[in-house]
């Protein structure tokens, strides 16, 4: 996976956080930031876009009090998740989150797959627009990864695979915990 991953204070800035990502790895230059919902076309919320030296990179970001996550990648659109354990628990709905045949008993394994889920809802470029209870993580052209979190969180990251913007293939999943 080619995708660079930096925590931040809640307080931070969205656009800087993003700003200073990039820039710290892709070096000094001009960066531009913004959003871009692509179901209305408003600038004012949708998905991260940022452009360094005027070429497009693919970036995401998660907010969960008091963890602000951001991703860089260098290839495919990216996505990424962090979510508390426990506040997954308290509005868990399996008809909601979870598709055929998918299982989740613990409050860890809830969390896990909802951040999964909505990583790869995001790298997809359409949030939680689209139910979570139609995504198959197995049918995700691109990877799949967990993300060391810290302790009541749990984070995940997806990266499509260049030039597939469709939901088929398999996804890869590596534990980094």
């Amino acid at each position: 996976m080619s995708v660079d991953l930096a925590w931040h204070p809640w307080t931070a800035d969205v656009t800087e956080a993003l700003a200073s990502h990039v820039r710290g790895l892709l070096g000094s230059g001009d960066v531009e930031t913004g959003r871009l919902c692509p179901r209305c076309g408003s600038a004012e919320h949708g998905r991260p876009w940022v452009r360094h030296r005027s070429r497009s990179v693919p970036v995401s970001l998660s907010r969960c009090r008091p963890h602000l996550l951001t991703a860089v990648g260098t290839a495919g659109p990216v996505g990424v998740d962090v979510e508390s354990v426990a506040a997954v628990g308290r509005g868990w709905d399996p008809a909601l989150v979870l598709a055929p045949g998918e299982r989740a008993d613990t409050p860890e394994d809830r969390g896990m797959l909802w951040a999964r889920k909505e990583a790869v809802l995001k790298a997809y470029a359409v949030g939680l627009a689209d139910p979570m209870c139609r995504l198959v993580l197995a049918d995700f052209p691109g990877e799949l990864d967990d993300v060391p979190a810290p302790p009541g969180y749990v984070a995940a990251v997806a990266e499509l695979r260049e030039g597939r913007e469709g939901r088929s293939g398999t996804a890869t999943r590596r534990t980094a915990r």
